[in-house]
């Protein structure tokens, strides 16, 4: 792969400065530095472009059509470095807890629980990352909860949560359709989660309606309680993903579904590398999690 000799990156820094704000000594302002000393980073950087950088407008400096089509390229790249460069500064500051989890799990049944984390371990930032299952070569992950059949032997593990699939939809939409059992779905609308291994296909396999039946398809779980909170149809979802929405009247369990439909379902497992989850932050995590987990 080819490379390319880059100019300096300060020169670069003053030449953002000085087209954002017009002028030499505005920009030797919020630079804190000299008007020659900006001076001298431009001519750096046009002796290396080999192009003018500017021309002069009565007070003001107007870039060049060339210039600013440079600037137009590099400034994501300056700005990218300025992030990663605060977000590193931060870490070297603080430590950092990065926890992978499915985006359903997190909105619903994590995020509400965190706060009594973060009160309880206040010198730790929070980084949450949306994930299925871990990866173990992603280096810039503490600790995962994974969705998976079985835990990764190369993984210390323990299992957090089941799976527990119902059906779940609104008082509403219950009542105005009569649900209260698998045999009354005929006819509603049946949402299902695209990225959910369980779907209502395989629960009504053998329900020779199925096939004329309505579905409502979205990607990720907490899109389907959110249809389901609004009338949309019938959902099968997680039982402690749905908890909150539950509790607060948003969803119902209109009936329990039978066992005997229910396929083998993933579980949520808590997970980690082994040395990283002797980390004391990541215990600490692990420690916090598996008791919320049996509450």
């Amino acid at each position: 792969m080819a490379t390319h000799k880059l100019p300096p990156l300060h020169a670069l820094h003053v030449f953002e400065t000085v087209a954002r704000l017009g002028g030499v000594r505005a920009a030797a302002a919020e630079l804190n530095v000299t008007p020659p000393a900006v001076s001298h980073q431009l001519d750096k950087l046009e002796g290396y472009l080999g192009a003018p950088l500017f021309i002069r407008r009565g007070r003001n400096l107007v870039l060049t059509e060339g210039a600013h089509d440079y600037l137009t390229e590099i400034r994501p790249g300056l700005e990218a470095i300025g992030r990663a460069t605060s977000v590193a500064t931060q870490r070297s500051q603080r430590e950092v807890l990065t926890i992978a989890a499915p985006p359903t799990l997190t909105t619903m049944w994590l995020m509400p629980k965190l706060h009594s984390f973060s009160s309880l371990y206040p010198d730790y930032d929070i980084r949450l990352l949306d994930r299925m299952t871990f990866n173990p070569d992603e280096r810039g992950v503490d600790v995962a909860i994974e969705y998976r059949f079985e835990a990764d032997p190369d993984l210390v593990s323990v299992q957090v949560l089941p799976d527990e699939l119902v059906a779940l939809t609104s008082t509403n939409y219950a009542e105005r359709f009569g649900i209260r059992s698998v045999e009354d779905l005929k006819g509603a609308t049946l949402i299902e989660t695209e990225r959910r291994l369980t779907s209502w296909k395989k629960v009504l396999a053998g329900q020779s309606w199925l096939r004329r039946q309505r579905f409502f398809s979205v990607s990720y779980s907490l899109h389907a309680f959110e249809a389901a909170a609004r009338g949309i149809g019938v959902a099968l979802g997680n039982r402690a993903n749905a908890e909150r929405m539950l509790a607060e009247g948003l969803l119902c369990i209109p009936f329990e579904l039978p066992p005997e439909t229910v396929p083998p379902a993933p579980r949520y497992f808590l997970s980690a590398v082994s040395h990283r989850q002797r980390q004391p932050r990541v215990r600490a995590f692990w420690d916090w999690l598996v008791e919320e987990a049996a509450l």
